[in-house]
């Protein structure tokens, strides 16, 4: 019988690569707008500081999809995050706010090539079998990073200084590259490839239900490192951080049992019910006064979103043929981007009008909304194996 197990040497290595891709990465997101104001830089080249990340992102991924579908993965992962690693050193010796702009379009780009490859390769480690739990493992080395990056970045930022930040970041994707080196990833076999056609690869059609869920959910997360440590001030709750600390913890300790329950009944009720507590924690962190209610709203935040992303990522490979992967992959991060770069800007122009409090109350409607149509997918899909 083939070898089923998740754990070896390629995803540890692949998941340690990973993690510190996220790290050095997110922890640049809540410090780069401040740079760029500390430049007089205007709002809306703030702004752009932002949309165009994830621009640069969203329109690489199509490529790399379609060029994973029978090429090496490695490689094109290793590149990437040696491309990270160059650009994030070129930041402080730009002082021109234009060229930063261009430079965080390109940056974007690299970011785009490296998640997309280490998420389709970490699918060829994985038994498919076990496919639920495996990325559920492996969506750690994602979501905890980019929960803890922010709070990393601004430590370091306040306690040294940019460019200290900037040589940490460095540091982090040259461990990635390292790590690299001791994953072995097998070489797709080849598959007759479509014509490539960008409009119809930058979304994969197969994939589109559990993409749009990932855009929906993903407002949750935006409003969270948007406001949460603005929020803290206004309410006077310090050691924000602990939000943080307890939601990558409990993601983490969950993870092994949700990727199994996952694996035997399939998406519906894991990611109904991982929804549901999502919606309760942006309810309990919008009356927090205290350090009790906001430990109760990050262990709701970890069950519910931790285990929802990973669902939700899993969910969109198995929506596609095997050859596909990459190209499924590239569509879930791509989803991510978006609803990432869109709560940021309609929610920073939302909290011109209204309460931070009252912010996170309207947010946390999108974790109805996706249990809503998850459960009526469920019910079409009853009824489709009925009339088999």
């Amino acid at each position: 019988m083939k070898n089923q197990r998740i754990i070896n040497q390629s995803f540890l290595f692949l998941f340690i690569s990973n993690f510190l891709v996220f790290i050095g990465f997110e922890m640049l997101l809540p410090i780069l707008p401040a740079y760029l104001l500390s430049m007089n830089a205007s709002s809306i080249q703030i702004g752009l500081m932002t949309t165009l990340f994830t621009l640069g992102a969203v329109l690489i991924r199509p490529f790399v999809g379609y060029y994973l579908i029978d090429n090496q993965r490695k490689s094109l992962a290793i590149i990437a995050s040696a491309a990270l690693m160059i650009i994030t050193i070129l930041y402080p010796s730009l002082n021109i706010i234009w060229f930063l702009l261009l430079l965080r379009l390109f940056h974007g780009v690299a970011w785009g090539v490296s998640t997309t490859a280490n998420s389709t390769m970490v699918v060829d480690l994985i038994p498919k079998t076990r496919l639920g739990e495996g990325m559920g493992y492996f969506s750690i080395s994602t979501t905890v990073g980019a929960i803890i990056a922010p709070s990393i970045g601004i430590l370091i930022y306040d306690s040294f200084s940019f460019d200290i930040l900037i040589w940490s970041s460095a540091v982090l994707s040259l461990m990635a590259v390292i790590a690299l080196q001791f994953v072995y990833s097998p070489t797709p076999e080849r598959h007759e490839k479509q014509p490539f056609r960008f409009f119809k690869a930058i979304f994969e059609k197969d994939a589109w239900f559990p993409a749009l869920l990932t855009v929906i959910t993903t407002l949750g997360f935006g409003a969270i490192i948007t406001f949460l440590v603005l929020f803290g001030k206004q309410k006077g709750i310090d050691h924000i951080f602990l939000f943080f600390l307890i939601n990558a913890t409990i993601a983490t300790l969950l993870r092994p049992f949700t990727g199994k329950w996952y694996d035997k009944k399939g998406p519906w009720a894991i990611i109904i019910v991982s929804a549901v507590l999502g919606f309760l924690s942006l309810v309990t962190l919008s009356y927090t006064t205290n350090h009790l209610h906001l430990m109760i709203a990050a262990i709701l935040f970890g069950a519910g979103y931790g285990t929802v992303m990973p669902c939700l990522q899993t969910w969109t490979v198995q929506k596609v043929s095997e050859e596909k992967s990459g190209a499924a992959n590239a569509t879930f991060l791509s989803s991510f981007d978006v609803g990432v770069g869109v709560s940021a800007f309609v929610l920073g122009m939302l909290a011109e009008w209204i309460s931070l409090e009252t912010i996170f109350r309207v947010v946390s409607l999108s974790f109805i909304v996706v249990a809503v149509l998850v459960y009526k997918d469920f019910l079409n899909e009853k009824k489709r194996y009925k009339n088999i």
